[in-house]
């Protein structure tokens, strides 16, 4: 975090100050709900946290220690089952009635404007309601600390509910701080409120700008597999995940043996089916359910007539909000409101399906955006589909020919980070750095108007390794005026060498690779010499093998061919 402080604050250094509130709004997991809340008897049940699953572990400990046995034998369904018993045990007030009310008094932090700056949050009980803390705290310092505030909300809500709270906080805070109008920031379903609130109240002229960072505009499929309790996790992308929330460059799946994880998915699904039950009458759960299979959970879980308040709300957000996203947006930017999406691809989704996900969220549900499913690409050739933007000018599909945001519902504002993972922004350079121009300038009006902050970019996270692109075309692409690719080393620490570059249907020879080795932070331009056919839209892929450590590895990266002589010099 650090490194993204100094590197932003040389960015805004100089910079205008915008004096105008920031509001953020969480995500789903991101905020504290629980009973008495700020009291002396306070009981804190959502998130639950490591340490209190550990606790209920420890005191379970004769029967955990049978299950932990049986993990020699392959039980790994016996393992889930019991820590997902433990977890029922703590979280059990959660469960709601079938209309959606609670029994327990369930709620979250204040929502009074004063109590919930980034200024007075992060000095009260050590931080201990300060959602997205590390995002917060770097957005106040350089803004205002006390003109930064956090919406607390209760995750059980649908997000037509929580619109309407929203809609009264930022007129709250409004008043406290005498401006005229708000800059919203979210992440997940945070970002489904957002367009829910501009859904139901398109009159409003109180928000001056709205970035939507990851957002669950229109749900995930993976709501099905956590209320069917049917988990397929795919352990190499998980790995990938840690290792990029620790911002860690060693290779997790080069250390673990992949046979002792064989039964994660059992694990999961296990665990899963201990707890499903709590979720099962939170509105926000069928809020956050992809179209695609939100009637046949209605049908399996809700009750028409005494889960009718849910029913209702979410028939709205499916059959009426959703389906209008991208006029609901484009309404917004007639009146002048700056609407920007970020969001994460290139990742299978994390219980299963085959979706390009941020590897919770589908590129398409986050975006609009028409995609290839995970591991595959759009044909050589392929001409943009222009539903929402038909400019020629523009060239909305991706460089590895998997996302066509021609169709999105801000296709000329919305930016795609290759391989971020979902909740992993703020430890990405690139992601943090965008995000904060988008929501703190002007500069960025829409995807053309930097190029170091194109449609289409890629996580720098250390986890990733390296970096590389052609030394002429923008990122992601290759034609005739390249003559060398350019690799850089994002391990600030330690050394890389390159072993090997090859490019798919090209007969092209990378000079003196196997000698070069990038020094920390560093880059190299390697040249090439071959010829490159005459031809547009093809897609490629590029592979980089490399020594970092002790271990080898490869990274491979689609580019688009846009050439239209027949040789390279």
């Amino acid at each position: 975090m650090s490194a993204v402080l100094a590197f932003s604050c040389c960015i805004f250094a100089g910079a205008a100050k915008d004096d105008t509130p920031v509001i953020i709004v969480p995500g789903f997991i991101e905020t504290v709900m629980g009973i008495d809340i700020d009291q002396k008897n306070e009981e804190q049940l959502w998130p639950f946290t490591a340490r209190t699953l550990l606790g209920k572990i420890i005191a379970d400990s004769p029967t955990l220690m049978v299950r932990l046995a049986g993990l020699a034998f392959g039980r790994f369904d016996k393992f889930g089952t019991r820590i997902g018993q433990d977890a029922e045990e703590i979280l059990y007030k959660l469960t709601c009635n079938p209309d959606g009310s609670s029994d327990y008094g369930i709620e979250s932090f204040s929502q009074d404007p004063e109590r919930c700056s980034a200024g007075y949050l992060a000095n009260y009980k050590n931080g201990k309601y300060l959602a997205m803390a590390d995002f917060v705290k770097d957005v106040a310092a350089k803004t205002d600390p006390n003109r930064t505030f956090v919406f607390c909300y209760n995750s059980q809500l649908d997000s037509l509910a929580l619109a309407s709270q929203l809609r009264s906080f930022i007129k709250a805070v409004k008043d406290c701080t005498g401006s005229e109008t708000v800059r919203l920031c979210s992440h997940s379903y945070g970002g489904q409120i957002i367009a829910a609130y501009f859904y139901r109240y398109p009159d409003d002229s109180d928000v001056a700008k709205a970035v939507m960072i990851y957002p669950a505009l229109a749900g995930t499929d993976a709501i099905k597999h956590i209320l069917e309790a049917d988990a397929d996790v795919p352990l190499d992308d998980i790995l990938v995940y840690a290792e990029n929330l620790l911002r860690s460059p060693a290779k997790f799946e080069k250390l673990l043996k992949e046979r002792h994880f064989r039964y994660l998915s059992d694990f999961a699904s296990f665990g899963l089916a201990e707890v499903a039950d709590m979720w099962r009458y939170w509105s926000s759960m069928y809020a956050l359910c992809s179209n695609e299979y939100y009637e046949l959970l209605k049908e399996e879980f809700l009750d028409p007539v005494e889960s009718a308040p849910i029913i209702e709300a979410n028939d709205l957000i499916h059959y009426d909000m959703t389906p209008k996203l991208g006029s609901i947006f484009a309404a917004c930017q007639a009146k002048g409101v700056d609407l920007a999406i970020v969001s994460g691809c290139g990742i299978k989704e994390c219980l299963g399906g085959d979706d390009n996900t941020d590897v919770l969220l589908p590129t398409k549900l986050a975006t609009g955006a028409f995609c290839s499913k995970f591991g595959e690409h759009f044909s050589d050739g392929y001409v943009a589909k222009g539903t929402a933007c038909s400019d020629p000018a523009h060239n909305h599909v991706s460089p590895a020919m998997d996302i066509d945001a021609s169709t999105a519902f801000l296709p000329d504002n919305t930016w795609f980070a290759q391989r971020a993972f979902h909740g992993g922004y703020s430890v990405q350079d690139y992601t943090m750095t965008l995000i904060e121009k988008l929501l703190l300038t002007d500069e960025l009006k829409d995807v053309y108007s930097d190029p170091a902050f194109p449609q289409f970019g890629y996580s720098d996270n250390v986890n990733m390794g390296i970096h590389f692109c052609f030394d002429e075309s923008p990122a992601g692409y290759l034609s005739s005026d390249d003559h060398a690719i350019v690799i850089k080393n994002l391990d600030k620490v330690a050394p890389v060498k390159v072993l090997s570059v090859t490019a798919s249907d090209l007969d092209l020879e990378f000079d003196a690779v196997k000698s070069t080795v990038i020094l920390p932070g560093k880059t190299v331009t390697i040249p090439y010499s071959g010829e490159l056919p005459a031809v547009k839209a093809k897609r490629i892929d590029v592979t980089v093998k490399y020594v970092a450590g002790a271990s080898v590895n490869t990274l491979t990266r689609g580019f688009t061919l846009n050439n239209s002589v027949k040789s390279a010099d």
